[in-house]
């Protein structure tokens, strides 16, 4: 065997035995998470195919733009980074296929609400709006002129809102204000489909209808 050969073997298990790079099946979560590294931050939330937890991603994966609201399943590079950067990861993440990309169902508790609708009227010089907060069982937002507040309380499609109050400035138009708090004290349940939710009474007539307005 010549030595040309058995130096270019060499050269050849050389590059194989120092490349780290791994081809992993990654999972990205719809809504990125409060989390602190340096300072506090937004993060990804991923985890690897057949894993149960979701961790925090505090890098950036090349060639990958991430749109909240989809959930991803990505075929992706991972590389150890010879010097990484103080307080960086070690790791380098390259994406080489979006295997999947699909449209995260929404939450009631999700985002903001815009009143389209109240009962019959759906024109408004300014519409209401909605924001719920199921972890601490409020919900608040806008008459169209005051600032309201309650206790709601949700289980399956059920709805009871409880202890509503609002703010009592003068209003242009009154009228809005009023029907519009008394469909919210008359919800019994809720049908959410895409991005409507449609807030009911007991006898599934409609009250209140939102379209979904943004991602907090």
């Amino acid at each position: 065997m010549s030595s040309k050969f058995l130096a270019i073997m060499s050269m050849v298990l050389l590059f194989f035995s120092c490349s780290t790079n791994t081809d992993k099946v990654i999972l990205i979560a719809s809504t990125k998470a409060d989390c602190t590294g340096i300072s506090p931050q937004k993060c990804l939330q991923i985890k690897e195919e057949g894993e149960t937890n979701w961790t925090y991603f505090y890098s950036n994966i090349e060639g990958f733009d991430y749109v909240e609201g989809f959930y991803y399943r990505l075929k992706v590079s991972v590389s150890e980074i010879e010097n990484p950067p103080a307080g960086g990861s070690s790791l380098k993440y390259r994406l080489i296929e979006v295997l999947e990309k699909s449209k995260a169902p929404l939450n009631l508790d999700q985002g903001s609400w815009l009143v389209t609708r109240v009962k019959d009227r759906d024109s408004f010089g300014r519409n209401p709006f909605i924001k719920i907060d199921l972890s601490q069982n409020e919900i608040n937002g806008n008459t169209s002129c005051n600032r309201f507040s309650a206790k709601i309380k949700v289980t399956n499609n059920k709805v009871d809102i409880s202890e509503l109050s609002s703010t009592e400035m003068m209003c242009k138009d009154i009228d809005v204000e009023t029907a519009f708090l008394d469909a919210l004290a008359s919800i019994t349940s809720y049908s959410l489909k895409n991005d409507k939710l449609q807030l009911l009474d007991a006898n599934k007539e409609l009250l209140i209808e939102c379209n979904y307005l943004k991602s907090e």
